[in-house]
């Protein structure tokens, strides 16, 4: 089982993902990611951190490559590489860094978190108080931006597409604890070994038993209204 945890800036996104790890037993990977692509490809993990959720403007990519042989296409492979070791190895949740883009299936479980600016501007300023409010705004849409740059760059998606998602929560409406419990719920639903592999079943028998009547001309049929 894998679950992927994109999220906005000031989130508490990655908090969230590992505290749904812990309740799950699961491995996490966020920072951890950079340092075995580093380890990998015998780098220093700054250097690799410079690719790490943002995508360096054309004079910086070049001069980084210049000095250590890195670019946007080598970290996407080294990437794809660890995503596809981890979901080999199982039970795992995978922060941001696109993995919802490269990891696809039934054992795949893909989330968005989501927040109104003044809630994450409130959480931006509990960690770093002596930022003013406006400044932590501009330090969030700059990280929001550096985030879409980067799964625009690397895969060519939209982060804020949200088919690429199974559950995108709104924080909102939701406290951190809810959202956790319900993710522990949706992971634990698709380890089952009877869990659904196709739907369309499902949404047969809903719509058979909740029709409602449509008049068509002088003939009364009944047809589920999606």
């Amino acid at each position: 089982m894998i679950i992927t945890v994109s999220r906005q800036a000031a989130t508490n996104g990655g908090l969230i993902g590992r505290l749904v790890a812990e309740r799950l037993g699961f491995r996490v990977f966020d920072r951890e990611l950079a340092e075995e692509i580093a380890r990998r490809m015998q780098l220093d993990p700054k250097i690799v951190a410079s690719f790490d959720e943002s995508v360096l403007n054309p004079v910086e990519s070049i001069l980084t490559e210049w000095r250590s042989t890195i670019n946007e296409c080598i970290y996407r492979r080294y990437l794809c590489e660890a995503f596809e070791r981890i979901r080999r190895e199982g039970n795992a949740v995978i922060i941001g860094r696109g993995a919802n883009f490269v990891l696809h299936g039934p054992t795949c479980l893909h989330v968005r978190i989501i927040a109104p600016m003044g809630l994450r501007t409130g959480i931006y300023r509990t960690v770093y108080p002596e930022v003013s409010a406006g400044e932590a705004e501009r330090r969030i849409h700059d990280e929001d931006q550096a985030k879409q740059r980067f799964i625009r760059c690397l895969f060519h998606q939209s982060i804020d597409d949200p088919q690429h998602f199974d559950l995108i929560f709104n924080l909102e409406g939701f406290t951190p604890e809810l959202v956790i419990d319900m993710l522990v719920k949706a992971a634990e639903s698709r380890l089952e070994p009877e869990a659904p592999r196709c739907l369309l079943p499902e949404h047969v028998r809903i719509m058979s038993r909740h029709r409602r009547p449509v008049r068509l001309g002088e003939v009364e049929q009944y047809r589920f209204q999606p």
